[in-house]
């Protein structure tokens, strides 16, 4: 299985900054339902206050791993608040508060994957335009007469498009920076599959997702046969070639499972499932896959599997336990698979 394409808003530089995001914009939504009430602006503090509640329910997707889906509830929540204060705001649709749109579609644009940056940016423009509307047709509290007008309206969509274009550069550049950086050291460059490194960090968040929805894992080692000495008789590149036979069967069979070369001569296959009665099943099939012969040559394994969380809680120990499977198979002459449950 090659590299799937890296998320950079699901990384750990991201999820820090999102959760200083919901922090923050939910202390400044209390602190502002506060200083309104204490200078007699009731509606607007009571808005203030209805809308805190909803910042905090963004740390449960944040908690989850939903980085995106709390940047969007975070966003939302904020379009929502500002449009019903230029409404509700003796002075209109002013500058400041119209700022603050820019610094949401500025936001979206650095943190949000394309497509939801297109949505919320939309959804900006289209709620601003509402509040302009609004406040133009004299339905706003606005007690500046033309206060706000069509120029400042072409302002606003010119700061916009300014936020917009230029935010987005920039996080397009990073984000490919990010992701060819990540590839580099996630990847396997004789096979393409993950190598080590990438794999514990993709298993461990796998296995994460897994315990938060109720889900169980498999974990599959495969261990090729005498493959030192198979290296020194047909040459280091016809066994480079076995290897890369070896993870193509694999990556085909297993394209929508977690696929690594974890070791010279090993490979790794981790299936999340809904119930894990058929792992012994699931180590038969890896095993079999890699039971070939390429080049004139017969390729051989040893295979063992551990189930989570039954054998282990995190990918260090499951590993562990499938690394005895894999022992205990090469000790047996047919069925060369094993797991904890064929030796209870």
């Amino acid at each position: 299985m090659p590299l799937t394409h890296y998320d950079p808003t699901k990384s750990a530089p991201i999820t820090s900054i999102v959760r200083l995001v919901v922090i923050v914009s939910t202390l400044a939504l209390f602190v502002g339902s506060l200083m309104n009430a204490v200078l007699g602006f009731r509606d607007i503090a009571v808005l203030l206050a209805l809308a805190a509640p909803l910042g905090i329910s963004a740390w449960g997707f944040v908690h989850a791993g939903y980085n995106e889906a709390a940047m969007a509830l975070v966003c939302c929540v904020l379009i929502t608040v500002i449009t019903l204060i230029l409404a509700l705001n003796p002075l209109g649709v002013h500058d400041i508060a119209v700022m603050a749109y820019g610094g949401i579609v500025l936001f979206g644009a650095l943190l949000f994957s394309r497509k939801s940056f297109i949505l919320i940016t939309g959804l900006t423009v289209f709620a601003a335009t509402a509040a302009f509307v609004y406040d133009l047709n004299g339905f706003s509290r606005s007690v500046i007469v033309q206060h706000s007008g069509w120029p400042q309206y072409l302002d606003f969509l010119m700061l916009i498009a300014v936020f917009a274009i230029l935010g987005r550069a920039v996080a397009e550049k990073l984000f490919g920076s990010l992701s060819e950086a990540h590839s580099a050291s996630s990847a396997d460059k004789l096979t393409g599959l993950r190598n080590r490194s990438g794999f514990l960090m993709e298993a461990s968040m796998r296995l994460r997702a897994a315990g938060i929805e109720g889900k169980s894992a498999v974990l599959v080692i495969a261990d090729l046969d005498h493959f030192r000495r198979t290296n020194s008789i047909i040459g280091h590149q016809a066994a480079d070639n076995i290897l890369r036979e070896g993870a193509r069967r694999l990556a085909a069979e297993y394209g929508a499972d977690l696929v690594a070369r974890i070791g010279d001569d090993e490979f790794a296959v981790l299936r999340v499932v809904a119930h894990e009665s058929h792992a012994q099943q699931f180590a038969r099939t890896v095993h079999e896959a890699l039971h070939f012969d390429h080049l004139g040559v017969t390729v051989r394994n040893a295979a063992g599997y551990a189930r989570y969380p039954r054998d282990a809680s995190g990918i260090e120990s499951l590993m562990m336990t499938a690394e005895s499977g894999v022992a205990a198979a090469k000790d047996q002459e047919e069925h060369r698979y094993a797991g904890p449950a064929d030796r209870i």
